[in-house]
Parts: C-alpha cells; sequence; structure tokens
C-alpha cells in the first residue's frame, strides 16, 4: 500500500512538472513570445512581457474579459491573504514546491489560460512579480476598451459638483472611440488649484507650482 501511495504522488508530482513546462513554454518570453498578438500598446519589463504573454492567450481562447475578472479576484486575495502573499515572495520556496501549490490553489476555480499561466508564472520563479504583471495586464485591458486614464489632483478632496464640472471640461481631450477614465487624488502639498494628468499629457494649474514660478522670477537679476 505504501509503495503504491508512494507511485500514485510520484505520478501525480511529474504529470504536474510537465503541465507547468508546457505553460512555461506558452507562455515564455523569448522571441516566440513576442511574436504573439499585440493589443494597442506596448509594455516592458517583465511584468509587461508577461502581461503581453497572457493578454494573447487569452485573446486567441476568447476570455479576455473572464481573465480580466479572474485576475482581479486573485489580486485581492494576494492583497488580503497575508500568507499567500508571503508564499509567493519567499526566494527559499523551490519551483517545484511553488508550481505544485499554486496548481492545487487555482485548479477547478480559474479557466485553463489563468491556471496554466500561473503555473509558469512558479515554473519560471515569477511569482513574486504577481501584482506587477496584473496591473499591467489591467493597462492592456484598459487600453483595449479604448480608456483613457485621467487623474485629477487637488489639495483637497472636491464636492461631487466640482468633479462633474471639471470632467466635463476635460472631455475634449477624448479621442474618437476613446473613453475617459477618472480618478480623483488629494495632495495638501499642491496648496491650492489642480494638477491633471489625461493619458501621457501633465496639465500643473497648481498653486505651488505658480509660488514656485514666481519665486524664480525674483531671484532672477534686474
Amino acid at each position: 500500500t505504501h509503495t503504491h501511495t508512494h507511485s500514485a504522488s510520484a505520478t501525480m508530482a511529474a504529470s504536474m512538472w510537465r503541465l507547468a513546462a508546457t505553460s512555461a513554454r506558452q507562455f515564455s518570453t523569448t522571441s516566440a513570445a513576442r511574436a504573439l498578438v499585440k493589443p494597442d500598446i506596448q509594455l516592458f519589463g517583465i511584468e509587461g512581457r508577461y502581461a503581453h504573454a497572457l493578454f494573447s492567450a487569452a485573446s486567441k481562447k476568447d476570455a479576455l474579459g473572464t481573465v480580466e475578472k479572474e485576475l482581479s479576484e486573485i489580486k485581492g486575495r494576494v492583497g488580503s491573504d497575508e500568507k499567500l502573499n508571503d508564499f509567493l515572495l519567499n526566494p527559499t520556496i523551490s519551483r517545484t514546491t511553488k508550481t505544485g501549490t499554486v496548481i492545487k490553489q487555482l485548479g477547478g476555480k480559474y479557466s485553463d489560460v489563468t491556471n496554466n499561466f500561473f503555473s509558469a508564472l512558479a515554473e519560471n520563479n515569477r511569482l513574486s512579480n504577481t501584482e506587477g504583471i496584473i496591473e499591467a495586464f489591467e493597462t492592456l485591458m484598459s487600453s483595449h476598451r479604448g480608456e483613457v486614464n485621467v487623474t485629477i489632483t487637488s489639495a483637497k478632496a472636491l464636492d461631487s459638483k466640482s468633479e462633474k464640472s471639471i470632467q466635463a471640461s476635460l472631455k475634449g481631450f477624448a479621442k474618437a472611440g476613446e473613453n475617459l477614465k477618472y480618478h480623483m487624488k488629494v495632495d495638501p502639498s499642491i496648496q491650492g488649484g489642480l494638477v491633471v494628468d489625461v493619458g501621457d499629457k501633465h496639465i500643473d494649474m497648481s498653486i505651488a507650482t505658480k509660488v514656485k514660478k514666481i519665486c524664480q522670477t525674483l531671484r532672477e537679476p534686474l
């Protein structure tokens, strides 16, 4: 009985290893991965490359929406579960252990695309990059939907009427087919006024910047 149990365990371990290896090849960041279908924008770095590979794999399976929802849930779990977060970040845990644990944790709960992807992250020792990869994938999905991120920074929280007025005045920045996605931010250090970031445009109308410019002007020789 002991021999049979040991054999079954070894078979299961070998099966998981083959799955992880297959997933690793599927989501590798080699030249083959770079030839995958690309979304509207190009991200770089480790997180960007893995996010692009996942985007391509999900789009081929017509599962972008499903994968996005699953990643959002996993991101929430990582943020609220300290033990899970420690497990992902712990460099002393072997790849084999991480791969087996990931397959056990995700199996049956998520789509094949998501399961295979996280198995590949474990195999490639990239689970510590999970949060960054998910955020990069969210950026790709936002661009895919034609969303343009707009961050409006004020010295103190704005009331609803002011928010709507400012948002309405920024609609002209959206090109055909684009949707502005607003994020309100409070930063007392700007002292007053507003700082607006629309995509790659930066508009600084803060009191702090105006005061700085005045001081620079006053220091200039007559």
